[in-house]
């Protein structure tokens, strides 16, 4: 898909950002102890994947709780309450029916509806975008860019929730690589220049098979397919939205790729020759999680001071067989 300048609509500002990573990391040492059958270790996890640790949440919590932590750190970070949402955008690609729903007491697999409830956003419609996966942060806000242009409203919130442990296989080697977590973006009405420099969106059907589901609800992966193809893929949309946007790198303050392989993050830097120091990761710590990538990571960096309000930010993702895309956005008003 060509790459759109997003001048032509109602300027956008993402206001907020906010995550949540349950419980305490879970570290390699898990899969040596209680997976022998694996036949992996601390270093083989760090050599193949890059990750250390990673979270899941404790029995009994879902999606839902996540994202409720989540939402609510963006709405404190954008000085929002949950009564001036208008539209909730959900988005997930690890619940499942029955084997992992998004709440307890209820086999549905949406995120927008359950958090409209329990955040108490009344005045808010909500709904769900699905099978984009990984990319799922990137589909959310150029929907809500779509509705924020299309609709009399002004604040859209957004939220990816992950909880891959229920649908991991562990008789497979890439279960160490997944990890749980949420986070939420809050897209408003700006009142000056938009803070949506350009997108671009992109899928290649006829990787779809590179995931499925086995017959047991778990999740299979091909990972030299994924390898292969993602960093080529995630080279592709930069550059396409990179040129749509008419910036280069010297334009840029940071730099977010997909978090699901350091390898792929490497050869993704390397193939763009993009500037190593404003590539930002935290896979060593999250692991993979699939659509909170992104936005997890985005929001880390705010709260922990790295990315200052008025930042210009790229994002690129790739996720399930294959979309995804890339992004040029500023957290905060545009200042530049």
């Amino acid at each position: 898909m060509s790459p759109i300048h997003p001048n032509g609509g109602v300027p956008v500002v993402l206001e907020g950002v906010g995550h949540d990573f349950p419980g305490e990391p879970v570290p390699n040492s898990f899969f040596e102890t209680e997976l022998p059958h694996l036949g992996i270790n601390d270093a083989w996890i760090r050599e193949h994947t890059g990750v250390h640790t990673r979270h899941w949440p404790k029995a009994g919590e879902h999606h839902v709780d996540m994202a409720e932590r989540a939402a609510a750190q963006a709405l404190r970070d954008a000085r929002l309450d949950p009564g001036d949402v208008d539209v909730i955008i959900g988005t997930s690609a690890t619940a499942r029916p029955r084997v992992n729903p998004t709440t307890a007491g209820n086999r549905y697999m949406d995120v927008a509806q359950p958090l409209q409830h329990r955040l108490g956003a009344s005045r808010a419609f909500s709904f769900d975008v699905t099978a984009v996966a990984c990319s799922g942060f990137l589909h959310t806000s150029v929907v809500a860019r779509a509705v924020l242009s299309t609709m009399n409203v002004q604040t859209v919130l957004v939220v990816c929730a992950e909880n891959p442990r229920p649908i991991l296989n562990f008789g497979y080697r890439n279960a160490a690589l997944f990890g749980a977590g949420a986070a939420a973006g809050v897209w408003r009405r700006a009142s000056g220049p938009t803070g949506l420099h350009g997108v671009t969106l992109r899928t290649e059907p006829r990787y779809y098979d590179a995931f499925d589901i086995d017959d047991d609800d778990k999740m299979l992966m091909k990972g030299k397919v994924v390898g292969d193809v993602a960093p080529r893929f995630l080279a592709e949309v930069t550059t396409d939205v990179l040129l749509g946007s008419g910036l280069g790198w010297l334009d840029l303050d940071w730099i977010i790729p997909h978090q699901g392989n350091i390898h792929i993050i490497e050869d993704f830097q390397k193939a763009m020759d993009a500037p190593k120091e404003c590539v930002l990761v935290n896979i060593d710590r999250r692991g993979n999680t699939s659509s909170v990538s992104v936005p997890g990571c985005l929001s880390e960096n705010v709260h922990n001071g790295v990315i200052r309000s008025g930042q210009r930010i790229l994002a690129a993702s790739i996720g399930r067989g294959f979309s995804g895309g890339a992004m040029i956005f500023s957290y905060g008003e545009p200042g530049r």
